[in-house]
């Protein structure tokens, strides 16, 4: 991957590796216990799995020292009780595909073959390339997996892979297994692969469960592939979506989240990312160029080009944009008009109020049908601390206006163009804070000509005019 991340929390599909993988044991993760073993980065890891996974067994385990896919299941099973008489599935941070339906079908075969010492996943694929080759015996059971490095010509020429995912019905049976391991090959690793061989010497059956889609085993060691697998997973994710009544101008570049809801009879324009949890209610439309994280979106909502929102909620027939930016804790009740260069951070907006353009309003919670005019700015910072902002119903704000906070304007207030608000204002109230105004009657004349201009204004006898 040539980065300084740990491979499996690179992201796909709008999650870490790791967490896509744990999240495909579906309801089994809240019931079994479940073990990571990590090594470089091991703390990074460990964070973002108990973060994503809060009511799920989840341990961990240090693999210190690499060596090999057997040694790290050897690490992995000193994290789970000495007396633990469970099955155990091995799975790979780096192969997200698997799907929740595989992983319990392959289990069940496993599980109903009761001879069997275990069980893994082969699938066939015309060329096997670096996977491991099943080797089978005249009468079509399994006698061996052979790792390609070690494969000789014939070997190699199978195209029946083993996957690397397994499945141990009783964990004591496999710790006795483990115990047997060796690193005889030529890389001094131990290899989980030498179990077959092991088991056979012991008279065990290892069944080897064929899959039928061979791309839901695909692993990722580069960017190349992580950029491939993403735009499998968004081209899936688009499909379903237009199925299921949602209008795409432009799939290849819709990126849409495989957690994010969106309603039927949405439209959804060019160039957009919805990340994370977004919910979508029936009818919204998205013109184009926007970025969502965490939103939820009610019924009829129209976004106009260049709408950046995240962590919010907009309520229903609203209309935000162009070029708008809803921060962090921004909530709309609804029916609310949010305009070109317009900034909202923790800021509550009752039903109808509208802030059209070039306003920023932070920390504030604004009442229902209220206009905000042009220029409106809540001053709620300090320095030090962030302070609120309480404008009531049915107001007024003028253009060009600062609300210096802490401040409450009350209902029904009307703020004239240029104030200042630095105390608090009486429902029904005009409040303004004008200066008089001054002229100096010619001055533009006396002012050009100390500069050399000539008084009359004319460009052509201005020698320092530029176009």
């Amino acid at each position: 991957m040539r980065s300084k991340r740990a491979k499996v929390l690179h992201k796909l599909g709008g999650e870490p590796m790791i967490v896509r993988v744990i999240r495909k044991l579906g309801d089994a993760r809240r019931k079994s216990p479940i073990v990571v073993v990590v090594g470089y980065q091991a703390r990074e890891v460990e964070s973002v799995v108990r973060t994503s996974f809060p009511d799920s067994n989840v341990s961990f385990a240090l693999q210190s020292e690499q060596r090999g896919t057997g040694h790290a299941l050897r690490t992995g099973l000193q994290s789970l009780p000495a007396d633990f008489d469970g099955g155990a599935i091995v799975l790979y941070g780096d192969v997200p595909m698997v799907s929740e339906s595989t992983i319990k079908n392959f289990s069940t075969a496993i599980d109903r073959n009761g001879d069997s010492g275990f069980g893994f996943i082969s699938v066939k694929i015309p060329d096997g390339a670096g996977f491991g080759r099943v080797i089978r015996d005249n009468s079509g059971d399994v006698d061996a997996i052979v790792e390609a490095r070690d494969a000789s010509p014939a070997e190699l020429a199978i195209n029946e892979i083993n996957t690397g995912i397994y499945y141990f019905p009783r964990v004591p049976k496999l710790r006795q297994l483990l115990a047997e391991l060796k690193p005889n090959n030529a890389q001094s690793e131990y290899y989980l692969t030498d179990l077959v061989a092991i088991a056979r010497h012991r008279n065990l059956k290892v069944a080897a469960w064929l899959a039928e889609d061979p791309t839901e085993f695909a692993g990722i060691n580069s960017r190349e592939e992580l950029a491939q697998m993403e735009a499998q997973i968004r081209a899936a994710n688009n499909r379903k979506l237009m199925e299921a009544g949602v209008t795409l101008i432009d799939p290849a570049t819709a990126y849409i989240s495989e957690q994010a809801e969106i309603s039927p009879d949405c439209v959804i324009g060019p160039n957009v990312q919805i990340i994370g949890t977004c919910k979508l209610g029936e009818g919204v439309r998205i013109d184009g160029t926007a970025w969502l994280s965490n939103v939820t979106i009610g019924p009829r909502c129209h976004l106009k080009l260049g709408v950046r929102a995240e962590d919010c909620a907009i309520g229903e027939d609203s209309e935000i944009g162009p070029f708008a930016h809803l921060r962090a804790g921004t909530e709309l009740a609804g029916h609310n008009r949010i305009g070109n260069f317009v900034e909202t951070k923790k800021a509550r907006l009752g039903r109808g109020t509208k802030a059209s353009h070039l306003s920023y309003l932070g920390d504030a919670t604004i009442g229902a049908d209220t206009n905000v005019g042009c220029g409106v700015i809540t001053v709620n910072y300090d320095g030090y601390e962030k302070h609120q902002t309480v404008i009531g119903d049915r107001c007024m704000v003028g253009c060009d206006t600062q609300l210096v906070a802490p401040v409450k304007v009350g209902n029904d207030v009307y703020v004239a163009s240029g104030t200042t608000i630095l105390r608090e204002v009486t429902d029904g109230a005009l409040v303004m804070s004008h200066h008089p105004q001054r002229e100096k009657t010619g001055w533009t004349a006396t002012w050009r000509k100390r500069h050399g201009d000539d008084p009359s204004g004319s460009a052509k006898h201005n020698p320092k005019a530029r176009d």
